[in-house]
Protein backbone atom coordinates (compact mmCIF):
# COMPACT_ATOMS: atom_id res chain seq x y z
CA UNK A 1 0.00 0.00 0.00
CA UNK A 2 1.46 3.14 -1.23
CA UNK A 3 1.94 5.94 2.32
CA UNK A 4 0.21 9.17 2.18
CA UNK A 5 2.22 12.03 3.09
CA UNK A 6 0.65 14.64 5.77
CA UNK A 7 1.58 18.04 6.00
CA UNK A 8 -1.79 19.44 6.77
CA UNK A 9 -1.53 23.33 8.05
CA UNK A 10 -4.04 25.59 9.81
CA UNK A 11 -4.36 28.46 12.06
CA UNK A 12 -4.33 26.35 14.67
CA UNK A 13 -1.66 23.99 13.54
CA UNK A 14 0.64 27.23 12.81
CA UNK A 15 -0.10 28.54 16.26
CA UNK A 16 0.98 24.94 17.68
CA UNK A 17 4.09 24.47 16.03
CA UNK A 18 5.12 28.06 17.07
CA UNK A 19 4.48 27.20 20.68
CA UNK A 20 6.94 23.58 19.84
CA UNK A 21 9.52 25.59 18.24
CA UNK A 22 9.99 28.01 21.15
CA UNK A 23 10.50 25.60 23.86
CA UNK A 24 8.99 22.73 22.95
CA UNK A 25 9.93 18.87 23.42
CA UNK A 26 8.78 15.34 21.61
CA UNK A 27 9.31 11.80 22.82
CA UNK A 28 7.76 8.89 23.58
CA UNK A 29 8.44 6.13 25.58
CA UNK A 30 5.98 2.97 26.62
CA UNK A 31 4.04 3.36 23.89
CA UNK A 32 3.18 6.90 25.24
CA UNK A 33 3.80 10.30 22.70
CA UNK A 34 4.34 13.14 24.40
CA UNK A 35 4.94 16.88 23.98
CA UNK A 36 6.32 19.17 26.66
CA UNK A 37 6.23 23.13 26.19
CA UNK A 38 7.01 25.37 28.63
CA UNK A 39 6.07 28.75 29.03
CA UNK A 40 9.48 30.36 31.20
CA UNK A 41 9.57 34.07 33.20
CA UNK A 42 12.70 35.56 34.44
CA UNK A 43 10.91 37.86 36.14
CA UNK A 44 7.93 37.03 38.88
CA UNK A 45 6.70 40.81 37.93
CA UNK A 46 6.51 41.94 34.18
CA UNK A 47 5.94 45.59 33.63
CA UNK A 48 4.61 48.69 31.17
CA UNK A 49 4.43 52.00 31.67
CA UNK A 50 1.47 52.12 33.85
CA UNK A 51 0.92 48.48 33.85
CA UNK A 52 2.13 45.73 35.83
CA UNK A 53 1.46 41.72 36.18
CA UNK A 54 2.56 39.03 38.28
CA UNK A 55 3.11 36.60 35.66
CA UNK A 56 3.16 32.88 36.61
CA UNK A 57 -0.44 33.82 37.68
CA UNK A 58 -0.94 35.79 34.40
CA UNK A 59 0.25 32.52 32.31
CA UNK A 60 -1.46 30.35 33.99
CA UNK A 61 -4.93 32.20 33.02
CA UNK A 62 -3.54 32.82 30.01
CA UNK A 63 -3.35 29.35 28.96
CA UNK A 64 -6.72 28.49 29.69
CA UNK A 65 -7.35 29.21 26.22
CA UNK A 66 -4.19 27.73 24.85
CA UNK A 67 -4.70 24.64 26.22
CA UNK A 68 -8.59 24.48 24.86
CA UNK A 69 -7.23 25.45 21.69
CA UNK A 70 -4.76 22.36 21.82
CA UNK A 71 -6.71 19.84 23.06
CA UNK A 72 -9.37 20.08 20.10
CA UNK A 73 -6.20 19.99 17.62
CA UNK A 74 -4.46 17.41 19.57
CA UNK A 75 -7.20 15.69 20.84
CA UNK A 76 -4.49 14.78 23.18
CA UNK A 77 -4.43 14.71 26.93
CA UNK A 78 -3.56 18.18 28.51
CA UNK A 79 -2.03 19.11 31.55
CA UNK A 80 -0.37 21.86 33.06
CA UNK A 81 2.27 21.61 36.09
CA UNK A 82 4.30 24.79 37.43
CA UNK A 83 7.60 25.42 38.49
CA UNK A 84 9.04 28.31 40.38
CA UNK A 85 9.96 30.17 36.77
CA UNK A 86 7.97 28.31 34.42
CA UNK A 87 4.35 26.83 33.12
CA UNK A 88 4.35 23.47 30.95
CA UNK A 89 1.98 22.22 29.45
CA UNK A 90 1.77 18.31 28.63
CA UNK A 91 0.45 16.30 25.51
CA UNK A 92 -0.11 12.54 26.33
CA UNK A 93 -1.51 10.22 23.50
CA UNK A 94 -1.51 6.74 22.93
CA UNK A 95 -3.16 6.53 19.77
CA UNK A 96 -0.62 6.90 16.34
CA UNK A 97 -3.63 10.08 14.83
CA UNK A 98 -3.16 11.97 11.82
CA UNK A 99 -2.43 15.05 13.90
CA UNK A 100 0.99 12.89 15.74
CA UNK A 101 2.13 12.08 11.97
CA UNK A 102 1.76 15.33 10.75
CA UNK A 103 3.86 17.11 13.49
CA UNK A 104 5.98 14.33 13.06
CA UNK A 105 6.16 14.55 9.16
CA UNK A 106 6.42 18.74 9.10
CA UNK A 107 8.97 19.01 12.30
CA UNK A 108 11.10 16.48 10.51
CA UNK A 109 11.34 14.12 13.03
CA UNK A 110 13.50 16.55 15.23
CA UNK A 111 12.70 15.93 18.67
CA UNK A 112 13.84 18.81 20.60
CA UNK A 113 14.01 23.31 20.45
CA UNK A 114 17.69 22.43 20.22
CA UNK A 115 17.60 21.83 17.06
CA UNK A 116 14.01 22.88 15.55
CA UNK A 117 13.64 25.48 12.28
CA UNK A 118 10.82 26.67 10.69
CA UNK A 119 9.00 24.18 8.72
CA UNK A 120 8.89 24.68 4.92
CA UNK A 121 5.44 24.78 4.99
CA UNK A 122 5.55 27.68 7.51
CA UNK A 123 7.17 30.04 4.26
CA UNK A 124 4.86 28.79 1.64
CA UNK A 125 1.84 29.58 3.53
CA UNK A 126 -0.28 33.09 3.78
CA UNK A 127 0.44 36.08 5.92
CA UNK A 128 -1.90 35.00 8.46
CA UNK A 129 -0.38 31.48 8.80
CA UNK A 130 2.76 33.15 9.54
CA UNK A 131 1.54 35.21 12.18
CA UNK A 132 0.22 32.71 14.25
CA UNK A 133 3.14 30.77 13.77
CA UNK A 134 4.76 33.77 15.58
CA UNK A 135 2.17 34.52 18.06
CA UNK A 136 2.46 31.04 19.24
CA UNK A 137 6.39 31.33 19.72
CA UNK A 138 5.65 35.08 21.05
CA UNK A 139 3.47 33.76 23.32
CA UNK A 140 6.76 31.08 25.03
CA UNK A 141 9.26 32.88 24.57
CA UNK A 142 8.74 36.50 23.67
CA UNK A 143 8.89 39.87 26.27
CA UNK A 144 7.22 43.34 25.94
CA UNK A 145 8.36 45.25 29.28
CA UNK A 146 9.99 48.35 29.84
CA UNK A 147 13.30 46.82 31.02
CA UNK A 148 13.59 46.41 27.07
CA UNK A 149 14.24 49.76 25.86
CA UNK A 150 17.03 50.79 23.63
CA UNK A 151 19.54 53.54 24.56
CA UNK A 152 17.18 56.71 23.77
CA UNK A 153 14.29 55.08 25.58
CA UNK A 154 12.31 53.23 22.58
CA UNK A 155 11.14 49.77 23.51
CA UNK A 156 11.29 46.84 22.39
CA UNK A 157 10.08 43.16 22.50
CA UNK A 158 12.52 40.25 22.69
CA UNK A 159 12.14 37.18 20.99
CA UNK A 160 14.57 34.80 22.59
CA UNK A 161 15.97 31.52 21.23
CA UNK A 162 18.18 28.75 22.97
CA UNK A 163 21.85 29.19 22.86
CA UNK A 164 22.20 25.62 21.15
CA UNK A 165 19.81 27.02 18.72
CA UNK A 166 22.01 28.74 15.84
CA UNK A 167 20.36 28.35 12.95
CA UNK A 168 16.55 29.48 14.20
CA UNK A 169 17.53 33.07 14.81
CA UNK A 170 18.38 33.97 11.19
CA UNK A 171 15.29 31.74 10.21
CA UNK A 172 13.05 33.71 12.54
CA UNK A 173 14.20 37.59 11.14
CA UNK A 174 13.45 36.57 7.73
CA UNK A 175 9.92 35.59 8.39
CA UNK A 176 9.45 38.68 9.99
CA UNK A 177 11.26 40.82 7.89
CA UNK A 178 11.34 39.94 4.36
CA UNK A 179 7.85 37.93 4.72
CA UNK A 180 5.94 40.14 6.96
CA UNK A 181 7.81 43.06 6.68
CA UNK A 182 8.01 43.77 10.12
CA UNK A 183 11.72 45.24 10.99
CA UNK A 184 14.16 43.89 12.97
CA UNK A 185 16.05 46.02 15.20
CA UNK A 186 19.29 43.72 15.69
CA UNK A 187 20.02 40.54 17.42
CA UNK A 188 21.76 40.20 20.14
CA UNK A 189 24.07 36.63 19.91
CA UNK A 190 24.77 34.33 22.65
CA UNK A 191 28.35 34.99 21.76
CA UNK A 192 31.58 36.22 23.55
CA UNK A 193 31.58 39.06 21.50
CA UNK A 194 28.61 40.26 22.12
CA UNK A 195 27.92 39.24 25.37
CA UNK A 196 31.04 39.67 26.83
CA UNK A 197 32.68 42.27 24.78
CA UNK A 198 35.88 43.05 27.25
CA UNK A 199 35.80 39.73 28.50
CA UNK A 200 35.47 41.11 31.73
CA UNK A 201 33.08 37.92 32.44
CA UNK A 202 35.69 35.51 31.67
CA UNK A 203 38.95 37.29 33.43
CA UNK A 204 36.10 36.90 36.57
CA UNK A 205 36.21 33.26 36.09
CA UNK A 206 32.53 33.01 34.60
CA UNK A 207 34.28 31.53 31.24
CA UNK A 208 30.97 30.42 29.90
CA UNK A 209 28.52 33.25 30.81
CA UNK A 210 27.97 34.42 27.33
CA UNK A 211 26.61 31.07 26.28
CA UNK A 212 22.99 32.70 26.90
CA UNK A 213 19.59 32.93 24.57
CA UNK A 214 20.12 34.91 21.35
CA UNK A 215 17.81 38.08 21.21
CA UNK A 216 16.08 39.25 18.18
CA UNK A 217 14.82 42.74 18.97
CA UNK A 218 12.36 43.97 17.26
CA UNK A 219 10.05 47.46 18.59
CA UNK A 220 6.52 47.08 19.92
CA UNK A 221 5.23 49.53 17.41
CA UNK A 222 6.23 47.23 14.69
CA UNK A 223 5.64 43.64 16.21
CA UNK A 224 2.41 45.11 17.33
CA UNK A 225 1.27 43.97 13.54
CA UNK A 226 2.21 40.51 14.95
CA UNK A 227 1.33 40.15 18.62
CA UNK A 228 0.71 38.15 21.55
CA UNK A 229 -2.83 35.72 22.44
CA UNK A 230 -1.12 36.13 25.97
CA UNK A 231 -3.58 38.65 27.19
CA UNK A 232 -1.03 40.16 29.45
CA UNK A 233 1.48 40.59 26.92
CA UNK A 234 -0.59 41.78 24.51
CA UNK A 235 -1.83 44.76 26.94
CA UNK A 236 1.74 46.23 27.75
CA UNK A 237 2.72 45.63 23.88
CA UNK A 238 -0.20 47.98 23.16
CA UNK A 239 0.99 50.49 25.98
CA UNK A 240 4.26 50.41 25.08
CA UNK A 241 4.01 50.49 21.07
CA UNK A 242 1.50 53.40 21.59
CA UNK A 243 4.42 54.96 23.48
CA UNK A 244 7.17 54.94 20.51
CA UNK A 245 4.51 56.12 18.00
CA UNK A 246 4.18 58.99 19.97
CA UNK A 247 7.62 59.72 20.49
CA UNK A 248 9.57 58.11 17.67
CA UNK A 249 10.11 57.83 13.87
CA UNK A 250 8.59 54.30 12.33
CA UNK A 251 11.28 51.75 12.53
CA UNK A 252 13.58 50.75 10.15
CA UNK A 253 14.83 47.58 8.62
CA UNK A 254 17.94 46.41 9.50
CA UNK A 255 20.58 48.05 7.28
CA UNK A 256 24.15 46.77 8.07
CA UNK A 257 27.10 49.06 7.20
CA UNK A 258 29.68 47.94 4.80
CA UNK A 259 32.51 48.62 7.75
CA UNK A 260 32.71 48.39 11.32
CA UNK A 261 35.49 49.65 12.90
CA UNK A 262 34.97 48.96 16.60
CA UNK A 263 37.78 46.78 18.41
CA UNK A 264 36.66 44.06 21.08
CA UNK A 265 38.88 42.07 23.26
CA UNK A 266 40.21 38.52 21.65
CA UNK A 267 38.19 36.51 23.56
CA UNK A 268 39.04 32.81 24.31
CA UNK A 269 35.34 31.40 23.82
CA UNK A 270 35.46 32.27 20.18
CA UNK A 271 36.97 28.49 19.90
CA UNK A 272 34.43 27.04 22.11
CA UNK A 273 32.79 24.00 20.98
CA UNK A 274 29.68 25.48 22.16
CA UNK A 275 29.79 27.20 18.93
CA UNK A 276 28.99 26.33 15.06
CA UNK A 277 31.27 24.83 13.26
CA UNK A 278 30.40 27.67 10.86
CA UNK A 279 31.63 30.81 13.08
CA UNK A 280 33.95 28.68 15.57
CA UNK A 281 37.74 30.58 15.72
CA UNK A 282 36.47 33.39 14.19
CA UNK A 283 36.15 37.29 15.47
CA UNK A 284 33.22 39.25 15.60
CA UNK A 285 32.49 43.59 15.83
CA UNK A 286 29.17 43.18 14.85
CA UNK A 287 25.76 41.11 14.90
CA UNK A 288 25.22 41.41 11.53
CA UNK A 289 28.61 40.28 10.68
CA UNK A 290 27.16 37.24 12.90
CA UNK A 291 24.01 36.98 10.65
CA UNK A 292 26.49 36.92 7.31
CA UNK A 293 28.32 33.42 8.74
CA UNK A 294 24.98 31.84 9.43
CA UNK A 295 23.66 32.80 5.92
CA UNK A 296 21.41 35.46 6.40
CA UNK A 297 20.08 36.08 2.50
CA UNK A 298 20.00 40.09 3.13
CA UNK A 299 23.85 39.92 3.51
CA UNK A 300 26.77 39.82 0.45
CA UNK A 301 27.57 36.34 1.34
CA UNK A 302 25.33 33.08 2.07
CA UNK A 303 27.16 30.56 3.53
CA UNK A 304 26.67 27.23 5.91
CA UNK A 305 23.17 27.18 6.83
CA UNK A 306 20.76 29.40 5.38
CA UNK A 307 21.57 28.81 1.92
CA UNK A 308 20.87 25.30 1.84
CA UNK A 309 17.30 25.90 3.99
CA UNK A 310 16.47 28.06 1.26
CA UNK A 311 17.69 25.45 -1.67
CA UNK A 312 15.52 22.71 -0.48
CA UNK A 313 12.60 25.13 0.55
CA UNK A 314 12.86 26.42 -3.61
CA UNK A 315 13.23 22.62 -4.53
CA UNK A 316 10.29 21.46 -2.33
CA UNK A 317 7.94 24.15 -3.92
CA UNK A 318 8.64 24.03 -7.40
CA UNK A 319 7.69 19.65 -6.51
CA UNK A 320 3.94 21.03 -5.49
CA UNK A 321 3.84 23.32 -8.04
CA UNK A 322 3.73 20.21 -10.56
Amino acid sequence: MKKTKIDYLDEDVAYFLGLLLARGEISQSGGVKRIKIEFPFKNLEVTGIKKSYVQKNELIVGLQSSIARISELTEASVSSSDTEHSVILTMESIKNSMFWRNINLIMQHRRTNYEFEIPIQIYEANDQIKKEFLRGYADVAATARTSNLDQVGRHRVYLDVLNPNWRLPVQLCHLLQNHLKVPVQTITYGHPNLRDPQGKDYKAGRVDSWAREHQIKVYCEAFSNVGFYMPHKQEILEELASFNKKNFADAKFCSPPKRHSESKYRHPGERSSKLPRSIRGKHYSAYWQICADLGCPCQPKCLNIFKPFMQVMQTTLKARKR
